[in-house]
């Protein structure tokens, strides 16, 4: 199972996201230090890269506390709705699964009855298996590596290129190329116009949050 199966497809191109933001936040500094002496800017790229590191091992640490709740909880659900005694139990764990989703748009009577055919329909399941050590590593292992290569796209100019000012362009460069072809993959639509305009709005939105997080001295 690759991580969008484990946390969806939104949320597994978000971690490549942040970790471009993170890398082009800590990189966009040195564009007002010209002239600063080499071992000094290296102060700066390796923290970008290891904060990269870092927030992709914290981030799968929670995908995988979370998905161990939901299983957890859904688990409960089931359980709830299979016992004849305490079925009314579930209702209420039911709804604040569910009232939060696309389901809200459905009025509130009907609501309720699709919530009841769906504890008919859960009192037939099995309980499922709880979130296992391996999915967890592979969680932590999958959000660790998509933000490292993110972050290294970012700073690796900077370990090729002699001139600072050049590997800063290029860095940026990369960066807001990356944005965009993460948003172009990330967009429902099919339509590649759909498509472009979800990958400008991705690099759009990323380098303003890295220019802001800038001015407030991130």
């Amino acid at each position: 199972m690759n991580l969008a199966d484990y946390i969806g497809r939104y949320w597994a191109g978000a971690e490549a996201i942040y970790a471009v933001i993170i890398a082009m936040t800590f990189t966009s500094v040195l564009r007002g230090y010209a002239a600063i002496d080499e071992a000094a800017y290296w102060e700066i790229i390796y923290p970008a890269l290891f904060c990269c590191m870092a927030w992709g091992i914290a981030d799968g640490l929670f995908y995988a506390w979370e998905r161990r709740y939901n299983i957890r909880m859904e688990n409960k659900i089931i359980d709830l709705s299979r016992s004849g005694q305490n079925r009314d139990d579930a209702m209420p764990l039911i709804r604040e699964q569910l009232d939060d989703t696309i389901l809200r748009n459905i009025n509130y009577e009907k609501r309720m009855e699709l919530y009841r055919n769906l504890m008919n329909y859960l009192d037939e399941v099995g309980i499922k298996r709880i979130l296992s050590k391996r999915d967890a590593v592979n969680i932590i292992s999958a959000t660790f590596v998509i933000s490292t290569v993110a972050g290294l796209a970012v700073v690796a100019p900077f370990f090729l290129v002699e001139d600072l000012k050049t590997a800063l362009n290029i860095s940026n460069l990369l960066g807001i190329c990356l944005l965009f072809i993460i948003g172009y993959h990330r967009a429902y639509e099919k339509s590649t116009s759909a498509r472009m305009i979800m990958g400008f709005g991705t690099a759009v939105i990323g380098i303003v949050i890295a220019a802001v997080t800038i001015l407030l001295g991130g």
